[in-house]
C-alpha cells in the first residue's frame, strides 16, 4: 500500500474509531469576518490598493445572480493575484444576517479577506453609486450584482451590471493587468 493511501486509510480509521467514542474532530475554521463599510471606507480600501487591479463587487445572498457569479469572482481573484488583482466584495445583506447567511456563504466559496457589508443593510446605498459613478443619473436604477475595475493608478475604468461568467470578468481585467 503507498503511503498516502496508508496516510488516508488511518485517518478515516481514527476519526471513525473516535466519533465512536464521542470525540469529535476540531471544528471547522472559524467564519470570515465582515466588517461594517460605508461609502467613504470603500474609498478608503480601493485607495490602500493602488497600484493592483481592483475588482469591486456588490452583492447579496439573497441575489440569485450574484451567488451565481460570486464563484466566477473568487476564481477570478485567486487565478490573477499573482499578476496584481485584488478583489473586495460588498454585501447588501441585512446586517444581522452575517453569521447565519454571509459567513457561511463566505466560507462555502472560500473567500476569507476583502468582504465587508454595507452599514445600511440591503439599502442600495446611493453613497456607494455616486462615490464610483458620479455621473449616474439620478432616477437611474441601481441593481445587484454591480461590478467595478479599477486599473492600477485607483481610475474607475469598468462599470458591470448582472450576473457575469468567469470568461466576462477575466476579459473585462485583461487590460489592466498588463
Amino acid at each position: 500500500m503507498r503511503s498516502s493511501a496508508r496516510s488516508a486509510l488511518l485517518c478515516a480509521v481514527a476519526t471513525a474509531t473516535l466519533g465512536f467514542f464521542g470525540i469529535t474532530a476540531a471544528p471547522a475554521k472559524a467564519p470570515t469576518a465582515v466588517p461594517a463599510i460605508d461609502a467613504p471606507g470603500l474609498k478608503k480600501q480601493v485607495a490602500a490598493r493602488k497600484g493592483k487591479v481592483v475588482v469591486v463587487n456588490f452583492w447579496a445572498t439573497w441575489c440569485i445572480p450574484c451567488v451565481e457569479e460570486f464563484p466566477s469572482l473568487v476564481t477570478l481573484k485567486n487565478k490573477n493575484a499573482v499578476k496584481g488583482l485584488d478583489l473586495i466584495t460588498v454585501s447588501f445583506d441585512d446586517p444581522s444576517d452575517i453569521k447565519t447567511k454571509v459567513q457561511p456563504f463566505l466560507t462555502k466559496n472560500k473567500l476569507s479577506t476583502g468582504t465587508f457589508i454595507n452599514k445600511k443593510g440591503t439599502e442600495i446605498d446611493e453613497g456607494f453609486i455616486r462615490m464610483l459613478e458620479p455621473k449616474l443619473a439620478a432616477d437611474a436604477a441601481v441593481g445587484l450584482p454591480r461590478t467595478y475595475v479599477f486599473d492600477r493608478s485607483g481610475k474607475l475604468v469598468k462599470t458591470i451590471t448582472g450576473g457575469q461568467s468567469l470568461a466576462s470578468f477575466q476579459k473585462a481585467v485583461d487590460p489592466y493587468l498588463k
